[in-house]
This record gives structure tokens, C-alpha cells and sequence, in this order.
């Protein structure tokens, strides 16, 4: 009879290490697919860019500038999304309360930082605009105070498939314009969201 426990209680304590180990090595598949996915959707993101640009003739109202001679442009952020959201292929489109109404999901952590506040807890959930693509991914409009859009958006990569994390699934990306007028995403992809440890920070980053 002892012999039977101890070997129920090793087959037991190996069923729970191997489950650990496959739920692991789960999560590392789903965390590569979703920079993968990520490294897709900005591409996708800049075109749909440069072609909301040239309808909107050349000057969207909607972006930071980066020259500190040319002054960064919020004045027409609500008509450059509509605009931006008809280029990519959206299915939902939640104009507030996008946790309640299915449009994303919980994240593990939300900024603190008062420049930051668009993408806090409840302006995620509440008052920021969602879209959701048909590849069950997501783009949230980051606004501050709230129903002020900015030129600055979070995407998630995977959509409610974890891990939920900041530069892990979940990015953000800034619209910026030159002094010659050329339109573009700043470099850092996770500006204004806490970033999980191991998570990517740069766009360089995603094609190591």
C-alpha cells in the first residue's frame, strides 16, 4: 500500500509539473505570435496612415509635431479617426464604455502619471473610443480630458488573448509630422503605458 501512494503521490506531483511546463511554454507561443501579430498591424497602421493623410489633403489636424518651430495639431483628431478607422477593416466600434460593451479587456496595469491619464483605468474603460478589427484586434483613441481625442492610440495585438500586457500585446503609437510635412509613428511603441518586464519598448525591437 505504501508503494501504491508514493507512486500516485510522484504521478500526481509530475501531472502538475508538466502542466506548468506546457502552460508555459503556451504563454511564450502566444506572447511571439502577438509581436508577430503586432509587427503586421503596424505595417497595416502606417498605409492606412499615409492614405488618411492624402483624403484628408495633405494636413489631418491630428498629430504631434516634431520640430519645436512647427506647432503639434489636436484640432480635428475626431475627423482624422473616422477617417483613419474607414481605412482599416473595422467590425466594432465602441464610442465609450468599451470594457463594458465587449471592446477590450482588462490589462494588468495602467498608468499612473498625470501626461499620461488618457490611457489610465477608467478613461480605457469609460470615455476612450475602441475599435475592434476582424481579426479581433483593437485600437483604443487615447483622450485627455475626456471626448478630446489625441494623435496618440493603443493597439492590442491579440485582442482579449492574454497576457494583456504592456509591450507584450499591448502597444501604443504616436502620430507625428516633420517640418516638411511628412507624416510618420514615433519609434517608441509602448509611450505612456507601463511596460511588463521582457516587453518591447521600440519598434526596432520587433524585428530582432
Amino acid at each position: 500500500m505504501a508503494g501504491k501512494k508514493r507512486i500516485l503521490i510522484f504521478a500526481g506531483v509530475y501531472f502538475i509539473v508538466l502542466l506548468f511546463a506546457v502552460l508555459y511554454y503556451t504563454c511564450q507561443l502566444i506572447d511571439k505570435a502577438a509581436v508577430t501579430s503586432f509587427k503586421k498591424l503596424y505595417s497595416v497602421y502606417s498605409q492606412a496612415l499615409l492614405s488618411t493623410v492624402y483624403q484628408m489633403g495633405g494636413d489631418t489636424g491630428c498629430y504631434f509635431s516634431s520640430d519645436k518651430n512647427f506647432h503639434s495639431d489636436f484640432s480635428n483628431c475626431d475627423r482624422f479617426y473616422k477617417n483613419f478607422a474607414n481605412n482599416l477593416k473595422v467590425t466594432r466600434y465602441c464610442r465609450k464604455n468599451a470594457l463594458s460593451d465587449g471592446c477590450i479587456p482588462v490589462y494588468k496595469r495602467y498608468p499612473k502619471a498625470v501626461q499620461c491619464a488618457g490611457f489610465s483605468e477608467n478613461m480605457m474603460n469609460r470615455y476612450n473610443q475602441a475599435f475592434v478589427m476582424n481579426d479581433k484586434t483593437s485600437l483604443v483613441v487615447f483622450n485627455m480630458p475626456a471626448n478630446v481625442p489625441k494623435p496618440l492610440f493603443a493597439v492590442d495585438s491579440n485582442g482579449f488573448l492574454r497576457p494583456n500586457k504592456g509591450g507584450q500585446d499591448l502597444y501604443s503609437i504616436v502620430i507625428m509630422r516633420n517640418s516638411r510635412g511628412n507624416y510618420y509613428f514615433h519609434p517608441n511603441v509602448t509611450y505612456c503605458l507601463p511596460v511588463e518586464k521582457g516587453g518591447i519598448k521600440n519598434i526596432q525591437d520587433v524585428y530582432k
